[in-house]
């Protein structure tokens, strides 16, 4: 991602004036496009549940690891002579390990905490730095499960994009709710929880080019919907599977696997 080309100066002016009005509105077009591949970017390593709402009783430790699909990602920018590299480019799922903490709640009501990281190592020439935590509240009546959440992360991303050869770097922060339903169904030892959600989740991102070091910069707040299933064997077996939706940005597949522990 480059700066957008300066406007055309006197010693062009011997080209005809279609042309020279088209050159600002293609830079603005190829911005814009740049802030979009910096949102869709930035929202792979959004955090969504990727668990059914009130899923841990007090005291229950989850030990999760959370695979993000990557969708695949054009890296036009509008501009002919200019293309982008993605990080679908490089990989197609990226894990993130998760640790989710139920706490004490009033009768009817679970509480629970939950963090999440990346740590900086490099994989197909792309290093990841990730922090993230969640809290949330549920009303519990019976099988229904009513959740209220609350995210945040900051991560920082080195990776080729706009060369081959070099690390350009992205920094984001985000921070993100929902309201979630979910209900569960229990047969003998297993435990299944549909459940879906929608909230809004706001980020700031920054990109910065090694070749020129052109700036790219975005702010952006919009919708994040979400549907899936939590599986439970045995109480402490998990698997879970969400579609996560940023209408107009980004939408892909969520995976979770996780061990539930009974601390107390």
């Amino acid at each position: 991602m480059i700066r957008p080309p300066p406007l055309l100066g006197a010693a062009l002016a011997t080209i005809l004036l279609a042309s020279a009005s088209a050159g600002p509105a293609l830079g603005q077009d190829v911005y814009r496009r740049q802030q979009h591949l910096l949102d869709e970017h930035a929202l792979l390593i959004d955090l969504p549940p990727v668990e059914a709402p009130g899923a841990l009783s007090p005291g229950q430790l989850d030990l999760g690891l959370e695979v993000v699909g990557i969708p695949a990602i054009s890296g036009s920018t509008g501009n002919p002579n200019e293309r982008e590299i993605t990080i679908s480019d490089r990989a197609r799922v990226f894990p993130r390990p998760r640790l989710s903490l139920g706490l004490p709640a009033p009768p009817g009501f679970r509480a629970m905490v939950g963090l999440g990281y990346v740590p900086p190592i490099e994989i197909e020439h792309v290093t990841l730095d990730l922090a993230a935590a969640e809290a949330e509240v549920a009303f519990t009546p019976g099988a229904l499960r009513l959740g209220l959440r609350g995210h945040l992360v900051y991560g920082e991303a080195r990776a080729p994009v706009t060369s081959p050869s070099l690390r350009d770097r992205l920094s984001v922060g985000e921070l993100g709710w929902e309201a979630s339903a979910g209900y569960e169904l229990r047969a003998g030892r297993f435990s299944l929880t549909p459940y879906a959600g929608a909230g809004q989740v706001l980020l700031d991102g920054h990109f910065r080019s090694s070749v020129d070091g052109g700036t790219v910069k975005s702010r952006y707040a919009g919708a994040a919907l979400h549907t899936g299933a939590r599986l439970l064997y045995h109480d402490h077996w998990e698997a879970a599977a969400e579609w996560s939706l940023y209408p107009g940005r980004l939408s892909h597949p969520r995976l979770r696997v996780g061990y539930v522990l009974g601390l107390w």
